[in-house]
């Protein structure tokens, strides 16, 4: 009976790392490699989580624009539903809100990134060096 416990939980076990290897190699497989360039190039590492890509719908209104421009994020000669943004879960937390990497692209091509902070509002602030936020931003809430 305890030879069939352990085969059973040995199975188990190996299902398991199994379907962990293939999950992590999906992951992989939808992050492009310009993403996460850009994402390191930063200091960010993502954390385990599967990329979000949605349409992004550029703000119509004067506070919201002004928001984005405060994150140095910059919409000149850009039209309503052209862009995407791809949302990778960054490690590390600032309080108790988690951080993300919004990337905004253009037909494939990264145009402009930010910095979002879960539950927060406006939540955004411009893409830096990840030492640089934690010191600058973290410190302050």
């Amino acid at each position: 009976m305890n030879k069939k416990r352990f085969i059973g939980l040995g199975i188990f076990f190996l299902s398991f790392v199994i379907i962990f290897l293939l999950l992590t190699t999906y992951s992989l497989a939808l992050t492009p490699k310009q993403h996460m360039e850009r994402i390191e190039k930063y200091g960010w590492k993502t954390d385990f989580y599967f990329p979000r890509k949605q349409e992004f719908v550029i703000p119509t209104h004067s506070e919201s624009r002004h928001t984005y421009q405060l994150a140095d994020v910059n919409f000149h000669g850009l039209k309503k539903g052209t862009l995407e943004q791809y949302i990778y879960r960054l490690k590390g937390n600032c309080g108790n809100n988690h951080l993300e990497a919004v990337l905004l692209t253009y037909e494939e091509n990264i145009i402009d990134s930010f910095i979002r902070l879960s539950e927060s509002d406006p939540g955004i602030v411009k893409m830096m060096d990840q030492p640089v936020f934690m010191e600058q931003i973290c410190q302050q809430k």
